[in-house]
């Protein structure tokens, strides 16, 4: 299984219109098995997303293949915990993290060119829009590795989901 970092809570109430980084999460291959390595970030209703950056620090070592995609799933409205998929590669789709996608060293952002970007079309490339940045609902951002074939000793990649949460004062407003 993965080393999981907990997320950063020392920063838990921000003042309004703070930007929360949410993230610093580290996804790193362990050796014991060839699996599904994830991370999950809850974006709270009406929260901006600004960027999910993808920074690998060591190529990973499966024997066939070692592939992330990044999207959304729904939150349980009874448990507030991860649900059903919404888009499993809305932002980042079929990412090789074993050489020719994601070198070492090397980031995937939105605010940089290039990289490979899911069902969101030019997101990446071109910048132009960015779908999905906003819901007004609850829902979760999950990066998820998939391992297959022999067991890897190796890879190192950092998520950082960065959002802002707006302060949502009023229910209605009325043109003056």
């Amino acid at each position: 299984m993965a080393r999981l970092n907990s997320v950063d809570q020392r920063n838990s109430t921000l003042a309004p219109g703070a930007v929360r980084v949410v993230g610093g999460q580290l996804i790193e291959a362990d050796g014991s098995a060839a699996g599904v390595y994830t991370f999950d970030v809850k974006l709270p209703a009406y929260a901006v997303l600004l960027d999910v950056v993808i920074h690998n620090e060591a190529l990973w070592t499966a024997g066939t293949s070692a592939t992330l995609e990044t999207g959304f799933y729904s939150v349980d409205s009874d448990t507030g915990a991860i649900s059903t998929v919404i888009d499993a590669d809305d932002i980042y789709a079929a990412v090789n993290l074993k050489a020719t996608d994601l070198l070492a060293g090397v980031a995937l952002s939105f605010a940089w060119g290039g990289g490979v970007e899911g069902d969101l079309q030019g997101v990446v490339a071109t910048q132009d829009f960015l779908t999905d940045a906003v819901d007004v609902v609850d829902r979760f951002v999950r990066t998820k590795v998939t391992t297959v074939g022999t067991v890897g000793t190796a890879g190192k990649t950092y998520v950082y989901v960065i959002y802002a949460l707006p302060e949502m004062d009023a229910a209605t407003f009325v043109a003056s």
